[in-house]
């Protein structure tokens, strides 16, 4: 199995992130460098997505669609909830979270500098809008941690590392971020700084 990413792109880190969850024997990570994509890549996926998982004759993408695939092929630990409604409220904490941040995300990191600022306040608004979700414990939709929470641990991750400053009204989302960035998996995927 080998995963074709790059190395900072949210999505990537989300699938990354699943992967290790999954704690996946002999998974492999091609990063992609910008402008140098493998040939491999270009074989197997002509549009050059990433994430792009290749798994024996399987080629999938992107980063969702990826996410589920994994969580159904190596079901432990389980990363979507059993019931029909907690599955229903994971779907659309993803949707909102590709819907709504990660391109703003995208937009911090690309845009000119004038559109780049407009969209950090736009990011810094939206986490804070969101704090509320966040529980003092456990994770976002209850005690399990899911694919959700592998979702906004890659968000949270590469707002640290664009340095976006958060007023206090985000503190349960820098709690909720410190509690996901202690975890074994993120340690493994993420180098200590």
């Amino acid at each position: 199995m080998t995963l074709y990413c790059s190395a900072e792109a949210v999505t990537c880190l989300w699938v990354r992130l699943v992967l290790a969850e999954k704690d996946v024997e002999g998974a492999r990570f091609e990063i992609q460098r910008p402008g140098r994509i493998s040939e491999d890549l270009l074989l197997l996926n002509p549009t050059q997505t990433l994430p792009t998982l290749a798994d024996r004759d399987l080629v999938i993408y992107p980063a969702r669609v990826i996410a589920e695939y994994l969580d159904e092929r190596y079901p432990h630990p389980p990363m979507m909830p059993a019931e029909p409604a907690q599955r229903a409220r994971l779907r659309m904490a993803l949707d909102r979270l590709e819907l709504d941040f990660f391109p703003t995300l995208r937009l911090v990191e690309t845009a000119t500098p004038a559109a780049a600022k407009a969209a950090r306040k736009r990011l810094i608004d939206l986490i804070v809008s969101s704090a509320p979700l966040f529980p003092n414990r456990g994770w976002f939709l209850g005690l399990d941690h899911s694919l959700v929470d592998s979702a906004w641990t890659a968000l949270f991750w590469r707002a640290a590392e664009l340095k976006l400053e958060l007023p206090p009204s985000a503190d349960p989302v820098r709690r909720y971020a410190q509690r996901v960035f202690m975890r074994a998996p993120f340690q493994r995927v993420v180098p200590p700084r």
